[in-house]
Formats: structure tokens, sequence, C-alpha cells
């Protein structure tokens, strides 16, 4: 982008205000001109409608008289007017009877009057209406006026209009010469005095903001000075405001001088290897620690972008390069990439390297990144990764579970010998199993490799991280203090931070990923002590308790609260039996409209255990996702779904829109609307009365295979909702395209709803956006009538809670939809 070259406000002052000083008389001055003209034109136009009309009445009255000899003193004395330049009277002819130039008389008035129009002439006498323009084009008034000369006598046939054309050129120049020299007397007065206040100006503000300007240009220098006068508060305030920052400026040196040191002894003591790497110009930094941590002395390597990149392990370096790419070109938020690099001895190190942007040139074009790396090639050692595994079979256990054992033994010794508290925390991946079945195992291994590389890289100086299970961590930590609430809340600090880190998205494959965690806690003092197992048992309780939706994502043991909990792993054995032993069934809640009008129906799952009893769906249907469950659960379900509409079918009842549940997972199976359209042909019923209700996950890996999935399944006639709609776990840009027969609100939006106004506007205004979108909103687990009241208020489309309508079970759904009753809604 050009520079615009540089001026002095002694210039620019001055043009600014004599140019906007000139342009505001300029235009004040046309204006007046223009309003001038029209105010003499009307004047004239006036003066001319009343000299007609006096003309045509001596008109009338001497062709009554028969005395045309007092019609021809009339025209002569108009003539004596130097600006009258046509004035005649005409008959239906246009034959030219009287005239101010006697040379015209007997003549065509279309032949020797250039204004002249014989159509203008017979619509003024045909319509006996007068008509006057004036024409600032020829500086003049034309006018056509009618003569009224009814009469006996043969001669008032021969006159019927009065035309006249009017010179105003010498009355506008006249006023116009007065109006110039008017403002020339203001431009002249209005320039010396814009004269003076410039002069004013340059010497009370210009001329000391100069001498400032040039004093700030030897800021923190021995010349520095501002003993400058200044008359006014601003650059009295300036001058003091440059000798704070000089003072501070002093001062940040000091400051920055000691932040360096202490900057290079953190890096030393995080024993991270520093890169500093200017793309304009291909010059890359190494630390001393950098060369260290693949092998080298200082003197043994050169600064060079091919130090780094001849050392990248083969079956790695097109991922990490397509990375780095990637992120400068703006595609990711920021750099951080897992990969083997070549130790000076021949072997591979494992490291985590992350980078950012720290300069730009004009254009927002990356100039210069700066970034770390950190050798984790233990901690992903603990994972068992390795080469052959890796190319066969991914990710194993990587902990040994005798091993762990002995960890928790001798942390539990630690916190009875020292009375530290002590904390286990285990780390479930929440949506990792979709992911892994989404995109593959190997990528799979990936993530789960910069997973395991960013916790050790980032908590190792804390604690041991390591891999439990498929999607599991543990994380034993100590020195938590021996104060019971404290430790628990440095161990809830300690697990929201954690959740953060992997909360981070992941670059893998150019995939952006994100993926969330949840974490269950157990701090123990050592004094009781326990057996492993019970450990692992009731942290493994504490992570069911951070599944539910008001635990912000972490919990930490309470015992009175597990005494009566089924635990996750005998919900899978309890599960594969419970369809089986006729222990599963549906209920149907409905879904109506403002007048309570039935338009769908949602199919809810209950499982009756014989010795725990009912099971919450968010349980069992959890533990069913961990599992291969979740399909045969939910193709039951269908099968059950499509067997109720049959019996509908038969009894002729108007059927509504079944609404079923589909995980994720379920989802993504590269069979699943084969598998589901089959099913549904089987049956023979229309695909049209079912809707199958997707969390908003689906779109968190390979976007655009759900959609076309999505399209499938609607083409051949399912309906397709959303549900939780407006929870922020998917980006807006993912649903272009896409047509929602429903959208679901997030059930958190109405905790507070009644008491809260904002989450009203909340509400407000997601309705308002699905409405833009075509998506009809469904408010769900609506309970009371202010709730109601409120939904109603932000114009909801459908409703759904125990307000209207509990779910129902087989029999009750079946009389209400033959029965086709009006449920209501508005209280």
């Amino acid at each position: 982008m050009p520079r615009l070259p540089k001026i002095s406000l002694s210039i620019i002052v001055p043009v600014c205000v004599f140019t906007l000083y000139f342009g505001l008389v300029s235009g004040e001055y046309f204006y007046e001109h223009a309003e001038l003209n029209d105010q003499l034109a009307l004047r004239q136009s006036e003066q001319i409608q009343k000299d007609l009309f006096r003309m045509r009445h001596v008109v009338e009255s001497s062709i009554l008289m028969q005395d045309p000899e007092r019609i021809e003193q009339e025209v002569a004395l108009v003539s004596t007017d130097q600006n009258m330049m046509v004035y005649v009277i005409l008959d239906s002819d246009s034959k030219i009877q009287f005239a101010n130039h006697i040379i015209w008389r007997e003549s065509n008035a279309t032949n020797v009057l250039e204004g002249y129009s014989a159509d203008l002439h017979r619509s003024v006498v045909s319509n006996n209406k007068s008509y006057l323009k004036v024409n600032f084009d020829r500086l003049s008034i034309q006018a056509y006026y009618p003569v009224n000369a009814n009469s006996r006598y043969s001669y008032s046939n021969s006159v019927e209009l009065i035309y006249l054309e009017y010179d105003i050129a010498n009355i506008l120049a006249e006023a116009v010469d007065s109006l110039l020299k008017r403002f020339m007397e203001i431009w002249g007065v209005g320039a010396l005095l814009l004269s003076l206040f410039c002069v004013m100006l340059h010497y009370l503000l210009i001329r000391p903001l100069s001498q400032l300007s040039q004093a700030a240009k030897n800021l923190d220098s021995p010349d520095f000075n501002t003993d400058i006068v200044c008359a006014s508060t601003e650059l009295v305030n300036l001058r003091d405001y440059l000798n704070q920052v000089n003072g501070r400026l002093s001062r940040s040196k000091k400051r920055l001088n000691d932040a360096e040191q202490r900057w290079l002894f953190a890096v030393e003591g995080a024993r991270n290897g520093i890169w500093d790497w200017c793309i304009s110009t291909g010059d890359v930094f190494v630390s001393d620690r950098w060369k260290d941590i693949i092998g080298y002395q200082p003197y043994e390597l050169d600064n060079d972008y091919s130090v780094w990149e001849s050392r990248l392990h083969r079956d790695d370096k097109a991922q990490v390069l397509n990375t780095l790419q990637n992120y400068i070109q703006n595609q990711h938020e920021y750099y951080e990439s897992v990969y083997r690099l070549r130790h000076k001895d021949g072997r591979y190190i494992w490291i985590l390297d992350r980078g950012k942007i720290v300069e730009w040139d004009e254009l927002g074009r990356p100039l210069r990144i700066i970034g770390t790396i950190t050798d984790v090639s233990d901690d992903v050692k603990n994972q068992s990764i390795t080469n052959e595994k890796q190319s066969h079979s991914g990710l194993t256990d990587i902990i040994n579970r005798d091993l762990l054992a002995d960890q928790l033994f001798d942390l539990q010794v630690f916190s009875r010998e020292t009375g530290q508290f002590s904390a286990l925390l285990m780390i479930n991946l929440d949506n990792f199993k979709l992911i892994n079945d989404g995109l593959g195992r190997q990528l799979g291994d990936r993530l789960l490799m910069q997973i395991a590389a960013r916790l050790s890289a980032t908590f190792s100086s804390v604690g041991q991280v390591a891999r439990l299970g498929a999607d599991e961590f543990v994380f034993l930590v100590k020195n938590f203090g021996n104060d019971i609430d404290q430790a628990n809340k440095r161990a809830l600090a300690l697990a929201s931070e954690v959740r953060q880190f992997i909360g981070r998205s992941f670059t893998i494959s150019d995939q952006n990923l994100s993926i969330t965690a949840r974490i269950g806690l157990v701090v123990f003092d050592g004094i009781e002590s326990l057996e492993p197992q019970v450990l692992l048992a009731r942290v493994d309780s504490a992570l069911e308790q951070a599944k539910e939706s008001r635990s912000n994502g972490c919990a930490i043991y309470q015992s009175e609260s597990v005494q009566h909990q089924v635990q996750p792993f005998k919900l899978q054995n309890e599960l594969k039996l419970a369809i089986h032993n006729q222990q599963m069934s549906l209920v149907y809640q409905p879904v109506v409209d403002q007048a309570g009008q039935l338009n769908s129906v949602e199919v809810l799952m209950r499982w009756y255990h014989p010795q725990y009893g009912y099971i919450s769906p968010r349980k069992f249907i959890t533990s069913a996702e961990l599992s291969d469950c979740i399909f045969e659960l939910e193709l039951w379900a269908l099968d059950q779904v499509c067997e109720m509409i049959k019996t509908l079918q038969q009894a002729n009842a108007t059927i509504p829109i079944m609404s079923l549940n589909i995980s994720s997972r379920h989802f993504h199976q590269d069979h699943f609307a084969n598998v589901i359209m089959n099913r549904i042909n089987a049956a023979q019923i229309s695909p049209s009365l079912l809707q199958f209700e997707l969390a908003a996950d689906v779109f968190v890996v390979n976007a655009s295979v759900a959609k076309n999935k999505i399209a499938e399944l609607q083409r051949f006639g399912i309906n397709i909702a959303m549900d939780n709609f407006g929870s922020g776990s998917c980006a807006v840009y993912l649903l272009q395209g896409i047509r929602f027969s429903q959208v679901k609100l997030a059930a958190v939006y109405l905790e507070d709803i009644e008491f809260n106004p904002e989450t009203f506007n909340i509400v407000n205004a997601i309705i308002e956006f699905a409405a833009k979108l075509n998506f009809p909103v469904v408010a769900k687990q609506v309970e009371n009538k202010q709730q109601l009241n409120l939904l109603t208020h932000a114009k909801c489309t459908w409703f759904q809670g125990y307000i209207i309508s509990r779910p129902l079970d087989n029999d009750d759904i079946i009389q209400l939809i033959k029965t086709q009753l009006s449920l209501s809604v508005v209280p």
C-alpha cells in the first residue's frame, strides 16, 4: 500500500479551513442564485397573468363593441415593453390577427414564431385553461391565454387565443450581478478573518505541537527536552505525558531486561527447546536446548531451516509440513504437532512441537513464528506406540494394571507419611468413539498420541499421566495440602484446567477435531488404606457423576451418592440381556402446537431391571454408546415403532410423525442408511411417518459425509430433526443446505427462563434465528405455565413436556391418536 506524502499542519489546517469556508460560501451562493431565479420568474409570471386577464377583458369588450382599433392600441401599448418579444392574438387557424410587430399580421404563427405550438394552442382553447411556462433554457416566459369571444358578430370567431413570449434575461442578469457583488464582499471579509484565525492557530497550537513532536523524537535520550511554552491545557497535558512516558520507558527497559533474564531461566527450567523462524527470509534460530534435545552441542548445528526438516521421520514429514503450512495460511487457530525427529545417534525421538505467529506484514501475511519443542518420548512409550503396532493394530492398553496398583499403593504411603492429600483423576474422552469410527483407527491413534503428549508436556511436573483404556486416562497427583476442603478445591481446579487443555482443537491429517472430556476425582490422605481396585471403582463412580449435565464436566467422589448406583461395566453386561429378556419398553410423549393439536410423538426407551428397578435412560444409553449395544437398541426401537404404525393403519387412524433418537455412533456406521431403509421397506410403512432426531455432534467428524447421509435419508422420505439446538456443540455454518423438519431447543435454556430476563432474550433470539432458517422449533421439557407463556410469546412452533402430557405407554398413545384429542397448550 503506497504511503501518503507527509504534509505539515501549517499547510493542512489553512488549506482545510479555507477549502471548507469557500465550499460553504459557494454552496450558499449557488443555492441563493437558484432561489433568486425562481422567485423572479414567479413574480414576473404573476404579473403576466394579471396583464393577460386584463387583455382578455379588453379583447372581449372590444369585439362586443365592434372596436378592433382598441385592441390594436392595447397591443401597441404592450409593445412598448422592451422585454416583450412576442405578443400576438390568434384565430382558430393559428392566423395572427393582432401582433406587436406589424409584419407578422395575417401570417400563420407556426411559420413565423419559433416557440409557438399549434397543438398546445388547441389544447388550451379546448380546455379553456391558460398555460404559462418559464423556460430557463431560452430565458423567457411563454403564455397561451384563451379568449372567450362568444358574440353574434362574425368577427368574434376570428379571435380565440393570446400568445406571448417575455424575455427575462435582463431581469435575471441584473439580479445575479447584485447577488455576486454581495457574495464577493462576504468572501473577502471572511477570508481576512480566517487568515487572522490561522495565524493565531499557528502560534498557539501548531508551533508548540511541532516542537513537542521534535522533542518526542529524542524520547529516552540525553537530548530529550520539553521546556516548551504551551498556551492550551491539552498541550500542557501532552508535554507532561511525554515526560511521564520518558520515565516509564526507562523503567520498562529495566523491567524488559529483567524479564528477559527470567524468561531464559524459565526456558532452561522447563527444558524446552526454542525455535524462531523468519518465514520471509528463511532464517531460523534454534536454542542450545533445542540442539541438546536431539543430541548436539551448540556449535555442531547451523541455524538453518533444513536442520529441522531434514531430521523429520519420513512417515511423519508430509503431515507435519502440511499442518504447519495450514497454520501459516490461517486455516487453524494455532500450530501443534507430535512427530519423530532424528537424534544424533540415529534413533528417533518423539517431539511435541508448538508454535505461534508473532509478526505480520502490512497485508496481514505472517512473517515470523516462534515455538518450542518438548521431548515426549517417554510419555509416548508409555502409550505403547511402536512403529510395528501403529502399522497393524494401533494402540493397546498402555499401562500394566499391576504397575498402576503399585503406583497407587506408593501414592497412599506417601500421603500417609507426609500428611498431604493426594488425588486420582480419571479422564474420559466424550466423543472419541465417534471420531474413531468416523475417521478410522489410525487417525484415532494419532489423536490419542497427541492428547497424551499435550497432557504430559503440560502437567508432567504436577503428576503422572497415563492412558488406562481406549478413551480413558488416569492422572496421579500428590501434594494437595493437609486440609480436605482446600485439597478438593485444588483438585477440581486442576481437573478444570485439564479439561480446557484437552478441549483445544487438534489438527490431524487436515482434519480440525474438537473433543471434550469428563473427569472424575477421588481425593485421599492414605490413612484409610484402600485397595487399588477400590480407588478405581470410586473414581469411576465420580466419573459417572461428571457425566451429569449439572456437573460442569468434573465431579469428586462422594460415598453416600453411590450406594445404590449400578456401575457402568455392570450396565453394559446387563444391556446385552435386556432386550432378549423383554426388560426394555417404549413410551411416547406428544408434541403439539399452540392450539394443542398433535403434530408428532417422541419415542423414548425405558428399562426396568428386576434387581435395580427403573434405570435412568441417561445412564443406560450412555453406557450403550460405549459399546455396540446402542446399535441393537435403536434397531429394536425402530422395529417396535413400525409395528405401532401398522397397528394404527389397520385402525384407519391419522398417524402423527414418530420421532426416534439416533446416536451419533450409530448414524456414522457405514451401512446405517441401507439397514434402516431395508427395515422400513420390510415393514411396508411410509418413511414419511418417521423422524430421526440427531445430536449436533454428528457434524464433529466428517461433516460432509454426515450431510450426504442426511440428504440420502431425506430422499428416501424420512424426516430429520436436530436435538439440543442452540447448545453450541455444532458450528452454524455446518447447517447450510440441510432442511430439518424440527429443531428441539436445548432444555438448559428452560431452567431459569421465568426468573432470568437475559435467558428469555437468548431463547427469543435462538427461536428467531431458527425461523430465519425455516426450522420449526420444538420446546421440550416444558414443566410449568410460566415457561409455556414465555415460549408462546417467543413464537415457538411446537411444545413438549409434562405440562402438555407425560410420556404415554402403548395403549394410552394409541387411544390418544385414535380419538385425536386436543391437548390444551395456551393457559
